[in-house]
């Protein structure tokens, strides 16, 4: 069996769920898509990220994908519109950055410290009150806000109905944003 019909063969089996030929097809192109991304934004973390979504979207897409007769070819293509979306998405972003009218301000040595001390006992106090979430919310809390995923992700990921998953949110919102407020007032 050639290289494309053992792509083409993984691909399908993907498609009817099967985990371990879409971990071997993410082993056999995933050397080459990095080396063609990274090479495009000239960035190997951001270059991985980008490709760990995809590859991401891949699974969560691959009953709409459908059939693909070159598989070499349509996860290069993924690639290329993935990078070049990031990298219009990043220069929509800086040029919106160098059209704001900058600030005239200036700080004194004494408010930056006074500002930085207060920083980082808000931070101590944040991590410890996302370290007293139940584990379901901290799990979900970390998913959608240091993973990045939408809540249908989420909803997925975990097994529970996409409500919950909303709810565990909001809650574990209500829960930090109670402790920040009362942690900024005796930081004062």
């Amino acid at each position: 069996m050639n290289k494309i019909d053992k792509l083409v063969l993984l691909w399908n089996r993907t498609r009817e769920g099967d985990e371990k030929a879409f971990a071997e097809l993410h082993q056999i192109l995933y050397p080459g898509l990095f080396s063609y991304a990274e090479k495009m934004v000239k960035s190997e973390d951001i270059a991985d990220d980008l490709l760990q979504d995809l590859f991401i979207k891949f699974w969560q897409n691959k009953i709409r994908i459908g059939e693909i007769s070159n598989v070499r070819s349509y996860f290069y293509r993924s690639v290329r519109t993935t990078v070049v979306n990031h990298i219009k998405s990043s220069q929509l972003k800086s040029s919106k950055l160098l059209l704001m009218p900058e600030p005239e301000m200036e700080f004194s040595t004494e408010e930056f410290i006074i500002s930085s001390e207060q920083d980082s006992r808000l931070h101590g106090v944040m991590v410890s009150a996302l370290n007293e979430l139940p584990p379901k919310q901290r799990e979900i809390i970390h998913m959608r806000f240091y993973q990045d995923l939408e809540y249908p992700q989420i909803a997925e990921i975990t097994g529970i109905k996409y409500q919950s998953v909303i709810n565990h949110v909001y809650r574990a919102i209500q829960v930090l944003r109670q402790t920040t407020e009362l942690a900024e007032v005796y930081l004062v």
